[in-house]
């Protein structure tokens, strides 16, 4: 089959569209002097962002950082990424024939750590409170001030391998850690620097490591090797000192008070090491771990005979199921965990979902407590009136748990709210009813009355019932007193101000 002339036409001017696009891409004559005006003056909008924080470094001897990386190009573009309205930036992206190519360039040239506001946000998330973390003293919920949010970002991702740090990994396997290793290395490790400071007494892993089950762990020797309490205490020690608000912490602090309220299975020290390995892999304390359990072919049985705790949220889960639940309903949980505070998320997340126990974040609480059992982690799961009571809102809202009355009247599930509304209806009607009742009786005495020729009752100042009068006045007293206490009763769970109580209240009156 032969190819049309049209069609050679086109694919030639495809072809040559497409190579002068990677012109552009690779030849354009960047400016460096404009690009150091913008890495070098502080207090410019561009000075925090990733590509200076990189142009800085080139121009650090001891960086180690390679010439690839700091080609004034691909620094330029990177910073074009981070912030395109620059004049010199519009003017390259105009040198393109379309959006497409210009886009093309910048995927391909653009460091993949080009963002400020991405570092900040992967900082300000993860410092709470508390944490020591490396970079958090630089850039925090409270504070995010330095000039360079590129190389905090760098060294909490060294230090704790998180789930934002997907492009800081991205970033180290496209330039190589040694072609960039003031970014992607620990200053132990780096080769540049003429003179290192030893790795403080906290980073360094526990001396276990030079067992052999933990340097090979798929010796057929290593199925019944033991890993010792006393190291992986040393391991939760580390994490927890470090990042104090992880489920697995607060697990250990519930071990530790031994009330009983965690299942000894899983106060195991393995067991709470693996658990906290399970949620942050990364971080230092998880090395010997990994090493046995993670590594392809690991015959240790401890491994799967004392895994994680099954469905404990991690700390990202539970961090975001409250922020996310105190978006839509403000609760007593929510007092204790924001985005700057939150020492205990689990905690928090437990308050929340056993206040609505329906919402759609909990969904992950409840699949943890019923794979872990609810008595085996009653610290969390158990129902305890006592611990959570449902939180009074002084306005108008909408959920299904409720404090009615008393204790014992706590709408839990739907169909509970559903009861609890025809209840409340039925003590309008009755309070209503009691009401009507009264008057009827007034008129129906006073036409027997009328009848048998008794005088009505005179109003005098002493006065003393006669004949059947002492029982009338029993019984009108005895319809108020019930009559009067349906009302307050009612006026009481109006004043929950639930929506559909609230309506509940008004249709049992008008009913």
């Amino acid at each position: 089959m032969t190819a049309s002339p049209a069609s050679l036409l086109l694919l030639l001017s495809s072809y040559l569209t497409l190579s002068t696009a990677q012109d552009v891409c690779n030849t354009y004559a960047w400016d460096s002097q404009a690009l150091g005006g913008y890495c070098t003056t502080s207090g410019q909008a561009t000075y925090r962002s990733p590509a200076c924080s990189i142009y800085r470094l080139c121009h650090d001897a001891s960086s180690g950082l390679g010439p690839q990386l700091c080609d004034t190009g691909r620094v330029f573009i990177s910073l074009c990424a981070d912030n395109p309205d620059l004049p010199e930036c519009k003017t390259f992206q105009q040198r393109f024939n379309s959006s497409a190519d210009y886009l093309s360039c910048m995927n391909t040239r653009a460091v993949k750590v080009y963002s400020t506001s991405a570092a900040e946000a992967f900082l300000v998330d993860s410092c709470s409170p508390g944490h020591q973390m490396a970079g958090c003293n630089l850039c925090n919920a409270t504070a995010c001030d330095t000039p360079d949010p590129l190389l905090a970002y760098s060294a909490g991702c060294l230090d704790m391998l998180m789930s934002g740090c997907k492009p800081w990994i991205s970033f180290c396997t496209q330039e190589t850690p040694a072609l960039a290793q003031a970014l992607c290395l620990a200053p132990q490790g780096r080769t540049t620097t003429a003179t290192s400071p030893p790795p403080p007494a906290s980073s360094l892993s526990v001396n276990v490591s030079a067992d052999p089950c933990v340097l090979d762990p798929t010796q057929p020797a290593c199925a019944s090797y033991t890993y010792p309490d006393s190291a992986a205490q040393a391991g939760i020690d580390k994490l927890c000192g470090s990042m104090p608000d992880m489920p697995g912490c607060a697990l250990q602090a519930a071990c530790g008070k031994g009330q009983g309220l965690v299942a000894a299975k899983y106060c195991a020290p393995f067991v709470v090491l693996a658990t906290l390995c399970h949620d942050m892999p990364g971080m230092r304390g998880c090395e010997d771990y990994k090493a046995l359990c993670n590594r392809a072919g690991s015959v240790v049985k401890q491994c799967s005979d004392q895994p994680a705790v099954p469905g404990l949220p991690t700390w990202s889960q539970a961090r975001k199921a409250v922020f996310s639940a105190c978006d839509d309903h403000p609760m007593a949980g929510c007092a204790t965990c924001s985005s700057s505070d939150c020492p205990d998320p689990l905690a928090s997340l437990a308050d929340i979902c056993h206040e609505m126990p329906n919402m759609a974040v909990c969904a992950g609480f409840w699949a943890f407590c019923n794979a872990a059992g609810a008595q085996d982690v009653a610290q969390w799961c158990a129902e305890d009136d006592s611990k959570y009571l449902p939180s009074m809102l002084m306005y108008f809202h909408q959920r299904t748990q409720e404090l009615l009355l008393w204790r014992q009247w706590r709408p839990r599930t739907q169909g509970q709210y559903v009861g609890s509304i025809i209840a409340i209806v039925a003590m309008g009607i009755a309070a209503t009813g009691l009401k009507t009742l009264k008057g009827a009786l007034a008129l129906r005495w006073s036409h027997l009355r009328a009848l048998s020729g008794e005088e009505e009752p005179q109003v005098v100042s002493v006065w003393l019932p006669r004949g059947g009068q002492a029982g009338e006045i029993l019984a009108k007293s005895a319809i108020t007193g019930i009559s009067l206490t349906l009302d307050y009763f009612n006026m009481l769970i109006a004043m929950t101000f639930n929506v559909g109580f609230f309506c509940a209240v008004i249709a049992g009156y008008i009913a």
